[in-house]
């Protein structure tokens, strides 16, 4: 992997893209593991290296933003966020790709879904969720089929428990003005 990221990588940042390789692609790959062991995805071994590989390409676009006169513990931290971010969408991904059929049956805020006929628009409402920005489909869904709660997506995403709340309320909201100018009934 080494030798295909210096590929592409500029000439004059190839010695910082080796210098994190050597000193972090280890831990960055047992992090990546863990974390997606613990989600319960099958496949954590071959996402881990999905994860680690995207984490890098992202490193190398942004490389000139990394104070390496920083100290370690700050470079190590920035580079392991940028992990957590993409293992974050590898489990949201495992979610999804879970059968959700036995989804109709976990209704949970009765407020939200009391506007949306269930077992007649099921399927649609889900497209939409799928299609809507991750920052809002990933909670929607963990919490509404999932029946994860608020503390438990923010444990996954590794986000504060109130940024769930507050995406689960501005995703519904959104949701809900998808729906009604694709004239779906509600």
């Amino acid at each position: 992997m080494l030798t295909f990221l210096l590929s592409i990588t500029e000439e004059d940042n190839k010695s910082k893209t080796e210098h994190i390789y050597k000193t972090y692609h280890d831990d960055m790959i047992r992090f990546a593991r863990y974390r997606l062991r613990k989600a319960g995805c099958v496949n954590y071994e071959i996402d881990a290296e999905d994860a680690v590989q995207n984490a890098f390409v992202k490193i190398i676009k942004y490389i000139s933003v990394i104070n390496f006169n920083a100290p370690e513990k700050a470079i190590k931290s920035y580079i392991f966020s940028i992990v957590a971010n993409e293992v974050n969408t590898i489990i949201s991904e495992c979610a999804f790709d879970k059968s959700i059929d036995d989804c109709t049956e976990l209704v949970s805020d009765e407020d939200f879904w009391d506007k949306i006929d269930l077992k007649l628009y099921y399927t649609e409402v889900v497209e939409e969720i799928k299609r809507m920005d991750e920052r809002y489909s990933i909670p929607l869904y963990l919490h509404y089929c999932r029946e994860m709660s608020g503390k438990e997506i923010s444990a996954l995403l590794g986000i504060p428990e109130k940024s769930v709340y507050t995406r689960l309320s501005r995703g519904r909201k959104l949701l809900l003005e998808i729906i009604s100018k694709e004239g779906t009934p509600l």
